[in-house]
């Protein structure tokens, strides 16, 4: 019986610029947890561990979802000041917690 050696190498986990980018990004679309760190390029273990171990990477990512839904939001306000009264309505019962009588 022989034995073959497999070669190994562990990947590095920093929180690179380009890295921390990725996750904003994958963020802003609105991806999370395991589809958040397969698009940002790492495994969900390895987003996980880089998470507790450097938590930039943590507010990168809520950082991206926080300025995508400052955008979107900003168009849903916009909306109901030019007159569309659905998303008035919208803004009223998801954010001021409003229902008809």
């Amino acid at each position: 019986m022989t034995f073959k050696s497999l070669p190994f190498e562990p990947r590095v986990l920093k929180a690179t610029e380009a890295r921390l980018q990725r996750i904003y990004d994958a963020a802003r679309l609105g991806l999370k947890g395991d589809a958040l760190a397969l698009a940002a390029g790492m495994l969900p273990t390895e987003y996980n561990r880089l998470c507790q171990m450097d938590p930039i990477a943590d507010m990168a990512a809520r950082k991206g979802k926080a300025d995508a839904e400052m955008e979107l939001s900003g168009y849903m306000l916009e909306a109901a000041r030019s007159g569309d009264a659905k998303a008035a309505l919208s803004i009223l019962q998801h954010r001021h917690d409003w229902t008809a009588k």
